[in-house]
């Protein structure tokens, strides 16, 4: 696992590298951060690094229990770092493209500005 810890910051490192480079690479950064502004900046990056057009992410549960929507079959889970407890570990949320409705779930609309 802890291999994978390090495989994923090195991918951060690199994400933050390449959107520095150039205007056209970070101002693609700030759009898709724009979206997910409630995670803070090192999350943003693992997200834009693995799935750029990501429009609305959360956890597994939230998606489940909360929205009472599921998460289709095969979606691949954006992975994040979390440095809360004793050490490192990886959490995934997905996107809403990720999710399907059911007949209980809430409704959902992306904001736009």
């Amino acid at each position: 696992m802890a291999q994978n810890i390090q495989v994923y910051a090195k991918m951060a490192d690199e994400t933050a590298a390449q959107i520095t480079g150039s205007y056209q690479e970070w101002t693609a950064f700030l759009t898709t951060a724009a979206r997910l502004y409630k995670y803070p900046y090192h999350e943003q990056l693992m997200i834009y690094a693995q799935r750029p057009e990501a429009t609305a992410c959360a956890s597994y549960d939230l998606w489940n229990r909360r929205m009472g929507r599921y998460v289709r079959r095969g979606s691949r889970g954006i992975a994040l770092i979390d440095m809360t407890g004793d050490r490192p570990k990886i959490r995934y949320v997905f996107d809403v493209a990720d999710t399907g409705r059911t007949e209980r779930s809430r409704r959902f609309e992306l904001w736009v500005c």
